[in-house]
């Protein structure tokens, strides 16, 4: 069983990173849906509008996608040194930076998903410190998920998680 794991485990690392990282990006609009109660309903678009520098953005998303899929097969092969200069990259990447807008102009949940991703990698460079395989691992997936959810909510074309299907 648990060979089997240590086959899965990659696998699905490997199936589901190629689905993150895709050109297409859209914006929410709010757009009044009873003008009675005056509720707000979204609506999609084809870019995002606070995005400054979209090809700038969509190349850093790639790297990271890529650094990603690096570090999956790193931590597996438990390479802590290989983990040790990805991480490293990880801490220095920022989505909120690679818009090219100013903080205050970006929306609030996007920010807080950014700080979600540097809180998680923070505590993946921490676990590959302690060269702990569990703790690099989950600390692994909390990086992913802060991915996926930060795709779902501003790329709604990748609503389900893109990283393990």
């Amino acid at each position: 069983m648990l060979s089997m794991k240590k086959f899965i485990i990659p696998l699905l690392f490997m199936i589901g990173l190629f689905g993150c990282g895709k050109n297409e990006t859209e914006v929410l609009e709010k757009k009044p849906a009873s003008s009675e109660k005056g509720q707000a309903e979204t609506k999609h678009h084809e870019e995002l509008g606070f995005i400054k520098n979209e090809e700038g953005f969509i190349v850093h998303m790639k790297d990271i996608k890529v650094l990603l899929k690096h570090l999956s097969t790193s931590i597996h092969q438990q390479d802590w040194e290989a983990i040790k200069k990805d991480t490293k990259k990880l801490k220095e990447a920022s989505p909120v930076a690679f818009t090219g807008a100013n903080k205050k102009d970006l929306p609030v949940e996007f920010i807080n998903l950014d700080v979600r991703f540097h809180m998680s990698a923070l505590e993946l460079i921490s676990a590959s410190q302690e060269k702990n395989k569990d703790k690099a691992t989950a600390a692994f997936f909390k990086v992913v998920n802060s991915c996926d959810e930060c795709h779902a909510k501003f790329n709604p074309k990748e609503e389900s998680t893109s990283w393990f299907q």
